[in-house]
């Protein structure tokens, strides 16, 4: 039993880790690392507007 603590442990640790790794590397790149769909879909629409607006001209 105690053996099946330890990997469950192990388990999610890692998991914490992979977590901590990712955000790291995002902040690194600059890019938000907690943000909501609602953010992220606001950023992708004023990219395209201003996508479509470059190529008017």
């Amino acid at each position: 039993m105690k053996l099946l603590r330890w990997a469950v442990a192990g388990a999610a640790s890692a998991s914490v880790y992979v977590v901590y790794r990712y955000s790291i590397g995002k902040k690194a790149k600059g890019e938000d690392i907690f943000t909501s769909p609602d953010d992220g879909v606001a950023k992708l629409e004023d990219a395209r507007a201003k996508s479509k607006g470059s190529k008017k001209s």
